[in-house]
Formats: C-alpha cells, sequence, structure tokens
C-alpha cells in the first residue's frame, strides 16, 4: 500500500489494472505489486472482531493510497462503511463507491484501489479463532498458486467425504458414470463448450467464452438422456455451476462468472438433491 501523489496518477494506477479479464487482471496487479514494493509504504492499522464463529477484519485507508487486496480462499462479505474509492474489477473496467456499501466478497478475488477520501472498510467471515492475524493466515493465500492448489485439496477431500456419506463405493459411481447407452449429443449452438483434462481429476467441462453468474450453459439431460454437461463436471465443494431439474429434463446453470477456459464445476450434492442421482452423476 503505498501514497500516490495525485488523484490522476492514483487512477491511472487503477485502471491499467483493468485490462481485460480475470487472468490478464491478476497478472497486471502482481506486476504492479512487484513494482511498488519498493516505493514508501502506507501502514494501515487493522482492528481485529471475533464473536460467535464469525472474524471481521476492519481497516480505515487513508486519502490518496492506493492498495491491493489480500486473496481470499472463502466467500465472504466486504462492507464499505464510509469513505470514497475506485476499485478495479475483473470486467476491464474501474467503479467508484461512496459512503456506505455492501459486497458478496467471492473467494480468489483480488482487486486493486484508489482512495480519494479516507475509507474504513470491514471484511466479514464465517471464521472461529480468538487471534485475527492467525485467523487472516487461515482464510488467505500468498499467491493463486497457494489458492490452486488450495482448492484441489479441498475438492477432492469433499469428494470422498460425500462418497463415504452416500455408502457407496468409487466402483459403483464409477459404473454410474461412464455408461454410454444414457448419452445423448448436445443441441445446436453449444460449439464453444468441450471436454478436456481436469485438475480435479481425469476429464472435465470447460467453455471457450465468459459465462455469467445466472446463465444457462447448456442442457444437461435430454428426454431422460445425459449430455456432455452432465457427463463430464466434476465434483468441487467451491462448485461454480449447479444442475436445475426443468419439465424437460435438467440444465447446467452459472452460479458465479465463469472465466474462459475455467472448468465448470458442480456440488454432487446438490445433484443428489434434484434426484438426479441414477445415472446423472457428473465424472469425478
Amino acid at each position: 500500500m503505498n501514497m500516490i501523489s495525485s488523484e490522476e496518477k492514483g487512477l491511472s494506477v487503477v485502471g491499467n489494472i483493468c485490462v481485460k479479464d480475470k487472468s490478464s487482471n491478476r497478472d497486471a496487479i502482481l506486476k504492479y505489486e512487484d513494482f511498488a514494493k519498493d516505493l514508501p509504504q502506507v501502514d494501515i492499522p487493522v482492528i481485529h472482531h471475533m464473536h460467535g464463529g464469525m472474524y471481521g477484519r476492519e481497516i480505515t485507508i487513508p486519502k490518496g493510497t492506493v492498495l491491493t487486496g489480500q486473496i481470499y480462499k472463502f466467500d465472504h462479505f466486504d462492507i464499505m462503511i464510509s469513505g470514497d474509492i475506485t476499485v478495479s474489477t475483473d470486467d476491464a473496467q474501474v467503479i467508484r463507491f461512496k459512503g456506505f456499501n455492501i459486497f458478496k466478497g467471492l473467494s480468489g478475488k483480488k482487486r486493486a484501489g484508489y482512495a480519494h477520501e479516507a475509507t474504513r472498510w470491514i471484511t466479514f467471515h464465517p471464521f472461529d479463532g480468538d487471534n485475527g492475524e492467525a485467523i487472516q493466515d487461515e482464510i488467505t493465500a500468498d499467491n493463486f498458486e497457494e489458492l490452486e492448489l488450495f482448492y484441489v485439496d479441498v475438492n477432492r477431500n469433499d469428494y470422498w467425504n460425500m462418497v463415504d456419506s452416500l455408502g457407496m463405493s468409487q466402483e459403483e459411481i464409477t459404473k454410474q458414470v461412464e455408461n454410454t447407452e444414457d448419452m445423448t449429443d448436445l443441441p445446436k449452438g453449444y460449439d464453444h463448450l468441450y471436454v478436456s483434462d481436469s485438475k480435479i481429476d481425469k476429464q472435465g467441462f470447460f467453455s471457450k467464452k465468459k459465462i455469467l453468474d445466472g446463465e444457462l450453459i447448456a442442457p444437461a439431460r435430454v428426454k431422460g438422456l445425459r449430455t456432455n454437461a452432465g457427463r463430464y463436471c466434476n465434483h468441487a465443494f467451491f462448485a461454480n455451476a449447479k444442475i436445475v431439474v426443468t419439465d424437460k429434463g435438467a440444465d447446467l446453470v452459472a452460479i458465479k462468472n465463469i472465466e474462459s477456459d475455467e472448468e465448470i464445476i458442480v456440488n454432487y450434492r446438490h445433484v443428489l438433491e434434484n434426484r438426479l442421482i441414477e445415472g446423472d452423476l457428473c465424472q469425478e
């Protein structure tokens, strides 16, 4: 966090970080952090709030400060109590906020901001403990490589916990998943979707273009038959899509913005809740 000599320069820093998409913006933020580490730094005291299994981290960003955020492992709430700040987004634009605002903080996000006025900010997390800095270490990652490894480990471990809770063997699940007799092709218009190698396990389901939160990704089941959208989605505790039952079958729908070439993943527990267990488990 460093002080900038003018508002124009501060906005220029944030604007230059909003390059194109999430991946490009991440690279730009990391390059700026590497450059700025040798500049005079601003000390921002932290107030820790801990109560009832919740943790709140409060800071006041001085006027004229450019700062970059930490990488959070879990979804949380960001609450801007007061102030005036311009922040970067993953959509190649900057947004200015004034006064009181509440935001849904997403896991894996990393932002840059410029404070036009002193800005008071709190992040809230469902995390218990009695040492604020220790909690902060647990809920953040030092870099995106560490975050990726964390996601992979959590998703794999959660999958096996789910298998144990079902009382099924992996062999039984694999037999259902790899059954090709209930498969059908995706309808026309979904050529941007593809199957490729997965970091979670074996093969996964991907899109060549960005998908927005709430958008239909593809039919997962048509006339009782599974498409690739219902066959190749891997399980994840941190899902970015879900299966929605319809009168025509079932659809795969985004529950977060999904970047191009990002794996599309669902929580199998939701699939089971929708009574799609027979032959509709996505591939693990």
